[in-house]
């Protein structure tokens, strides 16, 4: 009965997201009243349509998780509307699966009800822990949760402070009910909604747009432009555009017989392959990009070949991450056999793919790190869910003919979705042609 009321509710959520008429980026984004009213409304479902399964899978009826202003819970953004900075002052969240089928019990303990998200359960400012006692008692939850985890760093939000005040609030009795939530904070970090993943195909095309009219004649001029100039004004865009940055976008350039140059400003010039690394945050979501360009030598209409088979080399590295990267199959799996497979066929790869999403390394399986290519401890064995987002990021070393046999490195990143049925889809495309720059 379960799952058929949760897959009727996110048949009607996506049917209200292909209904959400998302502007053209070119033109505007969401104003933040807009966003406000999408966001707030994702938040109530997925606390009706993801939580319940989670807490069921996980053997949790009670988790709690106390957050304090400027000091909140890696999992509290994604569970606040944005018209809510911070959390305000100390706020306890607590949600309660009763079981039988019946909806998942939120609370807030404190002064706020977060635009009624939660029932909220008032007490004075520093009254919160003798609120949640009377709360648990009435509840007599049979476990309760707590995001402390040793591997986890987006289930290891309790602090110190917060934890011993818990346990003393609790007593005996209850907290010898308390286990690590940490599967429970990073399943509903990690699962999205169908109007979750509409919402981020917008979000998106933003990033695609930027990336493009960075690398285009309108911010470079061969010669006198510097990686750094490009860099930069990626980032001033995102913010006139009035979204946040996760990082510092880079800018490398790589050039015929000469060594890369990234953080240091070098002048871009004809012949220059440019490569990107830059992502942007929008209506709640983390984006994680990296795309390549070529500026053309004075004759040439298109990239030298060897360039476009470096490209199409990294682009055949996606194809065989993706491949590999199944449901219930671990990151360090999908990494070995990725890269097994790439090294028969000649390639020589490189993969670091992470989750994206709430954060940009958010939580979920890693597929290698740049220095653990053997395979992430413990949260490499973490196995893919569907209805997850990652950020398939890798690179091949091409020798390029053109460039006296020279070692280039292609590097790509795209997000991408693995949905219900088990498959993977790019969330707006990937990039298998060069930016092309006018000398």
């Amino acid at each position: 009965m379960q799952l058929r009321h949760l897959s009727l509710t996110l048949i009607l959520i996506l049917a209200a997201a292909r209904a959400t008429d998302f502007p053209d980026p070119a033109q505007r984004v969401l104003t933040h009243r807009e966003q406000n009213d999408l966001i707030t409304p994702w938040i109530k479902a997925r606390f009706d349509t993801v939580l319940p399964a989670l807490m069921t899978r996980e053997g949790i009826d009670m988790w709690i998780i106390p957050t304090r202003e400027y000091n909140e819970d890696p999992v509290f953004r994604s569970m606040a509307p944005i018209s809510y900075f911070s959390s305000r002052r100390r706020t306890i969240l607590v949600f309660f699966n009763p079981g039988g089928g019946l909806p998942v019990e939120r609370y807030s303990i404190g002064r706020f009800d977060y635009d009624r998200v939660y029932t909220a359960v008032p007490t004075s400012n520093d009254g919160q822990y003798d609120g949640l006692a009377k709360l648990v008692a009435e509840k007599n939850p049979r476990v309760i949760g707590i995001n402390e985890s040793d591997a986890w760093n987006h289930a290891d939000g309790i602090t110190a402070n917060e934890k011993r005040r818990l346990l003393a609030a609790l007593g005996p009795e209850f907290s010898a009910r308390v286990k690590s939530a940490e599967f429970l904070a990073v399943g509903w970090l990690e699962t999205k909604t169908p109007a979750e993943l509409e919402a981020y195909r917008h979000v998106m095309k933003v990033a695609h747009l930027v990336i493009r009219e960075g690398f285009s004649n309108k911010i470079v001029a061969p010669g006198k432009t510097t990686n750094l100039d490009v860099a930069w004004w990626m980032r001033q865009r995102v913010a006139e555009m009035g979204l946040g940055s996760w990082f510092q976008p880079t800018v490398t350039i790589w050039r015929k017989g000469d060594s890369v140059v990234t953080l240091q400003g070098g002048v871009i010039q004809p012949g220059d392959m440019l490569h990107v690394d830059f992502g942007v945050v929008y209506l709640g979501f983390s984006t994680d990009t990296q795309h390549n360009a070529y500026v053309l030598r004075p004759g040439e209409t298109d990239a030298p070949q060897g360039l476009k088979e470096g490209l199409k080399e990294a682009n055949h590295l996606q194809e065989l991450t993706l491949l590999h990267a199944k449901p219930g199959v671990s990151g360090n799996t999908a990494l070995a056999n990725a890269l097994k497979q790439a090294h028969a066929e000649g390639l020589t790869p490189q993969i670091y793919c992470h989750a994206i999403g709430y954060h940009g390394h958010a939580a979920g399986p890693p597929i290698g790190m740049v220095d653990y290519q053997e395979g992430v401890p413990v949260r490499g064995d973490y196995t893919f869910h569907a209805n997850t987002w990652e950020s398939i990021e890798l690179n091949v070393t091409h020798a390029v003919p053109e460039w006296g046999g020279q070692a280039v490195r292609f590097a790509l990143e795209e997000d991408a979705a693995l949905g219900a049925d088990g498959q993977w889809q790019w969330i707006d495309g990937r990039q298998e042609k060069f930016y092309l720059i006018n000398p």
